[in-house]
């Protein structure tokens, strides 16, 4: 018997998987295909898109709202055809419940100090009105290949493997109850 029911949901190029300030359904595993993560900013009296990063399969997204439970802080796109696994709120909150209260209250404290910098980080932005921004209206933050490559400890050394995507689908949806 397996944990839960795998939902795969398909998107065709140019889809919205969800936007800015929506309320959460779900956090998302992309299986093939890649997403743009972008910001809508105000720059005088137009609006702008962000682009914080593009993402593509093995990648997460949409954990934040998951864990402090509020709107979504970005939107993000489908830029060819994709498919994502969802985890849902209530697969999300039976994990969650295994974990040591103290902990789960640190990684929100977490989430909202990251929330905190990225609103910043937007007033920022809209402050330059667009001083940064390329001529098709799309600031590119990071690159998510690059900045894998990046992560170093204190001594230099690589940082210790993180827990894949894909062990998480396997423990969610393959693997048999105990």
């Amino acid at each position: 018997m397996k944990y839960y029911t795998r939902q795969v949901k398909k998107y065709r190029q140019g889809d919205i998987i969800f936007s800015e300030n929506s309320s959460c359904d779900g956090m998302y595993i992309v299986d093939s295909g890649r997403v743009r993560i972008f910001k809508t900013i105000k720059t005088g009296n137009t609006l702008k898109e962000v682009e914080l990063c593009q993402l593509g399969p093995k990648a997460m997204f949409g954990e934040m709202a998951m864990i402090d439970e509020n709107r979504r802080s970005a939107s993000v796109q489908a830029i060819e055809p994709t498919a994502c696994t969802i985890i849902t709120k209530k697969i999300f909150e039976d994990q969650l419940s295994r974990i040591p209260p103290w902990m789960v209250n640190m990684i929100k404290i977490l989430v909202t100090r990251l929330r905190e910098t990225n609103n910043k980080l937007r007033r920022m932005v809209e402050e330059l009105q667009g001083t940064a921004v390329n001529d098709v209206g799309i600031l590119t933050v990071g690159d998510d290949e690059n900045e894998k490559a990046k992560v170093k400890d204190s001594s230099g050394a690589p940082k210790q493997k993180q827990y894949q995507s894909e062990e998480i689908i396997e423990d969610l949806f393959n693997k048999e109850k105990s």
